[in-house]
């Protein structure tokens, strides 16, 4: 069926991913500093209590557009310069140390993002908002352990934790957004369906690994063992909510706090108009199936080779395909934002947003991040964007955008740099471009 393959190519160009779970242009290239900025449709999932705000345009409606990124948080042009072709073992090895140490405490992470907003149904008018998106989210971690086994055998008398992270998350996201007055404040609220499309990734609290090299008297081997489990799905259903409030501008200045996705998380193994449609054995891996591999090191060294031991016995392992029918969910994790503006002339407006997380998963990060962003639209045309963000788990990204605005026909664009403020220490790239258009109010 060539459904069912395009479904699965989508999966497999975007696996390891990582994003906020909506964007649009203005946002990116502000830095993300846009939980007073966004209005009308771009409210919902930043502050649905924007809505409420009155300002130029009453109507939005979104045509087309698309979010994407592709960032690692080890590799960029100068250290790939620094290192390729070069021999890690010369001058002692100074070279292979420092690319060891320039090995990240979380390991390798390879992310990749992509948020379509669907045409024509991505709208606002007044304080209400309807929202359709399809979402992809996921994230691919190689753990530090693995790395330094790999480039530079294995360390004795030190554990090596080799816990992999990998979850690919495809999903509708559907969301009705209110905004009211609320006294002198306004509030807002966001009820969000996800529709899950696919899943694919680690149990976490079933997978785990690590090996650890002894050399002792008495101990001289290397043993370790472990088990990864993965579970995937074609159906799934979820809900989530956002709610917010925003205070009236005060002498320039407007402050705002939302959370986002309360409540959130999908459950899978359900049965949906798509996992109907389309056979899960002839689209996921195994057959539809989990996967389950165990693997051992069991005093592994190389006397026991020469009295013929057994390799089953030294490393003993197995990986198994089974049926499991029972439904199984996942978080879909929340954020809190905490959003300040300040207008400082007229066309001239500073943003600043901090984000918290609460969990390293998908999307989300168990940190802090904090945003700041500058706007110009003295051009009524062409607005200039420019923003930069610390922390997260992008570390440091610098953004910046533009537009075309033509009458109601209006064209925004950004570009960031991710894990690094310069082409050449950037780790990724993030891209983001949407045409919708507009009508004033009365």
């Amino acid at each position: 069926m060539r459904g069912s393959r395009r479904l699965i190519l989508i999966i497999l160009l975007v696996a390891g991913l990582d994003a906020q779970t909506r964007r649009d242009p203005r946002g990116m290239a502000l830095g993300g500093a846009y939980g007073v900025m966004a209005r009308g449709i771009f409210a919902v999932d930043y502050n649905p209590a924007n809505l409420a705000i009155p300002h130029e345009y009453d109507f939005y409606r979104v045509w087309g557009g698309l979010n994407t990124c592709f960032t690692t948080n080890f590799l960029s042009l100068k250290t790939y310069q620094k290192y390729n072709g070069q021999n890690l073992d010369a001058n002692g090895g100074s070279l292979k140390r420092s690319f060891i140490r320039g090995i990240p405490d979380d390991g390798w992470r390879i992310f990749s993002d992509l948020h379509l907003p669907l045409p024509y149904l991505n709208h606002s008018r007044g304080n209400r908002a309807i929202s359709a998106d399809l979402i992809v989210i996921g994230d691919l971690n190689l753990p530090q352990g693995l790395v330094r086994f790999i480039f530079d055998g294995n360390p004795i008398g030190e554990k090596l934790d080799l816990d992999f992270q990998e979850e690919v998350l495809v999903l509708g996201q559907y969301g009705y957004s209110l905004g009211f007055p609320i006294g002198d404040i306004y509030g807002g609220v966001t009820a969000k369906y996800l529709q899950g499309i696919a899943y694919i990734g680690l149990n976490p609290d079933s997978s785990y690994g690590s090996i650890t090299t002894y050399f002792e008297p008495g101990r001289n081997y290397m043993s370790g063992g472990g088990q990864y489990l993965f579970q995937q799905s074609l159906g799934g259903r979820g809900f989530a909510l956002d709610l917010g409030i925003v205070s009236k501008e005060i002498n320039g200045y407007r402050l705002g706090l939302s959370v986002t996705n309360l409540f959130g998380r999908i459950n899978w193994q359900k049965s949906t108009l798509l996992s109907r449609m389309i056979n899960p054995e002839s689209v996921l891996p195994w057959k539809g199936k989990f996967y389950k591999m165990e693997f051992g090191v069991n005093e592994a060294r190389f006397d026991r080779f020469f009295k013929k031991v057994k390799y089953s016995d030294v490393f003993p392992g197995k990986g198994k395909a089974f049926r499991d029918s029972s439904e199984f969910s996942i978080k879909y994790p929340s954020l809190v934002r905490f959003s300040l503006a300040r207008q400082l002339e007229e066309g001239m407006t500073l943003s600043s947003d901090l984000v918290a997380g609460f969990e390293e998963r998908l999307f989300s990060f168990g940190s802090w991040k904090w945003c700041v962003g500058f706007e110009s639209t003295k051009s009524k045309r062409l607005p200039i964007r420019v923003g930069l963000a610390i922390g997260g788990r992008k570390q440091k990204v610098l953004n910046f955008g533009s537009g075309f605005h033509w009458g109601f026909v209006h064209l925004d664009w950004a570009l960031g740099f991710t894990h690094g403020i310069l082409p050449t220490t950037a780790k990724g790239l993030d891209f983001s471009c949407m045409a919708y258009t507009t009508s004033k109010s009365k």
